[in-house]
């Protein structure tokens, strides 16, 4: 059974996450956050730091997320009794909120994407590279070709 969000030792992780970040943020070095919190690594504080920032910007974005689902709800709900009657610029409209929920939610497919690179600079670089490296050559030489 997996462990409740709620549960006593997870609320402690995360203030200790939380107070980690704080030190980070007031510039510790990950050794001396490790040291003043218990981890028992600097790489065990920069992981407690990393996943405190997912979790920060992650909740904000699941929250407006949300609302642009209820707003997408609101929408259809109102052209909804239009859509139901055949009616064809709402049923474009539904399909322009379905596609956008779609996107907002990451349910399409990838999309296959092509591309085409320009090999043009990097021949031109190596071009560059090659008469730099002759050039070396040349220049730690010394007149009777000897080093």
């Amino acid at each position: 059974m997996a462990e409740s969000t709620t549960s006593e030792r997870r609320i402690r992780a995360w203030e200790r996450a939380r107070q980690a970040l704080e030190l980070r943020r007031a510039g510790l070095h990950y050794d001396e956050i490790a040291r003043q919190l218990g981890y028992r690594t600097a790489s065990g504080a920069y992981e407690a730091i990393r996943s405190a920032m997912r979790r920060t910007l992650q909740e904000p974005a699941d929250e407006l997320r949300k609302l642009e689902c209820e707003r997408l709800d609101a929408a259809l709900a109102a052209i909804w009794p239009l859509v139901q009657q055949g009616d064809l610029a709402a049923i474009d409209r539904m399909l322009r909120i379905s596609q956008r929920r779609s996107e907002l939610l990451g349910l399409d497919a990838p999309r296959a994407v092509s591309a085409t690179i320009e090999t043009q600079l990097a021949d031109e670089l190596q071009a560059i590279l090659a008469t730099l490296t002759a050039s070396a050559g040349g220049d730690d030489a010394g007149s009777d070709g000897q080093p």
